[in-house]
This record gives C-alpha cells, structure tokens and sequence, in this order.
C-alpha cells in the first residue's frame, strides 16, 4: 500500500456548498473520503458585499433620566434599636442606583420604585426590627430619604412585610434605557448621524441636531433633558467615550473622530479542518481559524488575497473528513453577511491519496 503523503489542492465554493450561506456553510467532499495530515489556506476571494453597518454592529443604547452628585460621603440617618446610619459615598447617583446603594448598605429594609405610580416604598425585611420598628430622622446634606420622596422623619410600621410609601415622587425620575437598531448600509459620517437623530429624537425631548464640528467629531444640541449614549457598537462608530458615564444635555461632542472603515480583517474558520486550534471567541462560542485575509477593497469590490508562505497545519494524527464547516469572520469573530456573494478558497492539503 503506497502510504507516501501527496500534496493536493482543495478548491472549496461557497455556491456549491450543503448547506447554510456563503459566510457560515457546510461543505461536501461527495463519495471522496479523506484521511488529512496536513492543511494550509493558499488564497481566497471573497467579495466586499457586506456593509460598514451590519446587523453584527447596528446596535445602539441610550439613556435619559437625570442624576445628581454628591461632592463628599453622605448618610441616610435613622432610628432603628438604636441610633444608626446608611452610609452613601462620594459620586454620581441615578434613582436606581441611589435606591441599590442604600439597600446594598443595610439589612432591615428594602427599597423599592414603582414607575407607575412614580413613588418609592420601605419595606420592613428583617424581624430584628419588630420590636422599635425604623424611623428615618432629619439631618445630613443632602437628606438621602427626602431625595426618594419620603418627609422627614418618617415612621415605618413594624413587623416583616410591612411597608411604608413615600408621601412625594422622588426628586430623581428613573432613568429610562432603550435600545435602537441602525437599519444596516454603508454610512457615511454625515448620513450615519442622520440616521442616529431620527432614532433618538422620540426618545429625548427638544429638537436633536446632529453635526460635525470642526475637529471631525460627532456633535449634538437641543436636548433639554439629560441623556446619553451607553456602551453600544454604534456609539464606538461615531466616536464616543462610553466609558465616561456622564449625563448631558447640549451641545455635547464624541471624544475620538468616526470610524466608518468596517471590519480589517477577514478570518476564514472551521472547527473541523483547524481540529480545535486557533480559537477566536465572540458570543461565547469559539471558532478555529485557519488564516487571515486583510481587507483592502472598498464596499462593493472583492478582496483576493494569496498566502506568499503557506502556513501548514499540521494535525497529530490523520483526520479523517467528509464534510466540513467554513465561516467568514469579522474583527469581533461573528460571521461577515455577505448577502448571498460567492466565496472561493483554496487550500493545500497533505494525504495519502491523490485528489
């Protein structure tokens, strides 16, 4: 039996694949089965059809509400078997997180916000406190229980389950979020934040402008309300430093200039061929990638690429395949919508058979 190892090209098409689309298919050798020793991308072609926004990052997050500061550590005061104090420290504070601080820092109560009824409500937790009950005391700058709309003091009624609701809404309306999706195009800057006022603009009151200023950031004016942009991929596309959580209401600019480029890189993957190697994760789900082709077209052109020194794979044992997977990923490892265009790789393979 000739066991030498022969060095075959397998050219693989999306169009003729088993199953699936051009970015995520299965593809069949048909009656061939092969025992690979090793593999290698040599070249690849795949069309510049998908666009800068695509439904793998056309999401976009914003936040309207209000929130205060506290310059130094505050404490709400109270009377519970014994004078006490929840502590609130330094810092930005929404409703809702004014409401987790202070039930994160004692143990004889929760507070609660109903957005219905726009009020707040004590509930007694712990039975620790049946005999004396919680009375809430004046004092402290700001008096943290007043901002919740309760006024000082305020008696609780005893016993577990008991509650009290506040007298007043709170000063602080909770903060709404919600979640907007781009429609997916190849943006310009100017068209994309077009697009991003039409989206915002039910959202936020006053009459949203969209423009770009002079150093080429994103720049928005007439809200009268405070509002702003949480970690979402669009919000990186026009600019914006979302790790900076500040409410605004205008004029408000991004920090960084638009990066409408799209995605660098194009990874092809697959699971069976790569044998578990070269993990790239997004989602949680991991993809074994077997090369890398640079984009350098435009939106609309087609990316050839050939590997000048092929990078082999080399397996610890023979495998032995029929069907395998193939997908194309993007920078964040999520497979690139091609919409359809047809795919061609081809790939250098080493077995003991001749193709």
């Amino acid at each position: 039996m000739n066991t030498d190892i022969q060095r075959n090209l397998l050219i693989v098409k999306s169009n003729d694949r088993l199953s699936g689309v051009s970015e995520n298919f299965n593809y069949g050798l048909g009656d061939v089965s092969l025992d690979i020793n090793s593999i290698a991308l040599k070249s690849a072609s795949i069309p510049h059809t998908y666009t800068n926004v695509n439904v793998n990052n056309n999401q976009l997050q914003i936040e309207t509400g209000a929130e205060f500061t506290l310059t130094t550590s505050a404490a709400a005061n109270y009377n519970v078997n014994g004078i006490g104090f929840i502590p609130v420290s330094a810092g930005s504070y929404t409703l809702s997180t004014l409401i987790s601080t202070l039930n994160a820092n004692q143990v004889f109560g929760e507070f609660t916000y109903d957005s219905v009824s726009n009020r707040v409500t004590f509930t007694i937790t712990s039975a620790g406190v049946n005999v004396n009950g919680v009375t809430f005391l004046t004092g402290g700058s700001p008096e943290i229980i007043s901002l919740l709309g309760f006024t000082l003091p305020v008696n609780c009624p005893t016993g577990v389950g008991s509650s009290i609701i506040a007298t007043n809404a709170p000063t602080y309306s909770n903060n709404v979020i919600t979640d907007l999706v781009v429609p997916p195009a190849q943006y310009t800057a100017t068209t994309l934040l077009a697009e991003i006022v039409t989206l915002i603009q039910p959202h936020i009151t006053g009459t949203i402008v969209g423009t770009i200023n002079s150093q080429g950031q994103a720049e928005f004016t007439g809200a009268t309300q405070s509002w702003r942009f949480n970690p979402s991929p669009i919000a990186d596309l026009i600019g914006w430093d979302t790790t900076v959580k500040t409410f605004f209401t205008s004029p408000v600019a991004g920090v960084y200039g638009f990066d409408l480029y799209g995605t660098r890189n194009l990874y092809i993957a697959s699971n069976t061929l790569s044998n578990g190697y070269n993990a790239l994760e997004a989602n949680g789900v991991k993809s074994s990638i077997l090369g890398c082709v640079p984009v350098c077209s435009s939106q609309g052109g087609i990316d050839k690429w050939e590997q000048q020194y092929l990078v082999k794979k080399s397996y610890p044992r023979p495998i032995n395949v029929t069907n395998f997977d193939i997908k194309i990923l993007d920078d964040e490892g999520l497979p690139v919508p091609l919409n359809g265009a047809e795919v061609v790789l081809v790939f250098e393979i080493w077995a003991a058979v001749k193709l």
